[in-house]
């Protein structure tokens, strides 16, 4: 237990022949209540110090983690925006993959369809030249006659 000023200042020493000085003890015992008075006071200011600083530690650790979390938040964000990304560029890849083979599906069955068709109007046109050279014959034939 600590002795406070007060009590260092009423300290009663019992006196002997060619004890002490009394006056220079109490002095002497004076002083030293003074500076306790002083150093408690110190120690009073330095625990108060102490537990604001204690405070501010606490507030800034807070703060530190606050922002440790705001950051894993925030790289999880990204991380599942460039997952979302990623996903949504590989989609429009293979729609657009899929529409032009689609087109091309489509443009190779009108060529198929057009070839069919250019075949037929060939046959059709041979056909009709044969007839009309046919016709023809006929006619110069009864001119002949």
């Amino acid at each position: 237990m600590y002795r406070v000023p007060l009590d260092i200042q009423n300290r009663e020493f019992s006196r002997r022949f060619r004890g002490y000085d009394i006056n220079e003890v109490k002095e002497y015992l004076s002083q030293l209540a003074d500076e306790w008075t002083l150093l408690i006071e110190e120690n009073k200011t330095l625990e108060t110090r102490i537990k604001d600083l204690e405070g501010q530690l606490e507030y800034y650790k807070n703060i530190e983690s606050l922002l440790k979390e705001t950051l894993l938040s925030t790289q999880q964000a990204m991380n599942e925006l460039r997952r979302t990304a990623e996903e949504e560029r590989k989609s429009i890849i293979n729609s657009a993959q899929n529409s032009a083979r689609e087109i091309v599906r489509k443009a190779e069955e009108e060529k198929a369809k057009i070839e069919i068709e250019i075949e037929r109007l060939k046959n059709l046109y041979n056909e009709f030249k044969a007839k009309f050279i046919s016709i023809l014959e006929s006619y110069r034939r009864i001119l002949e006659e």
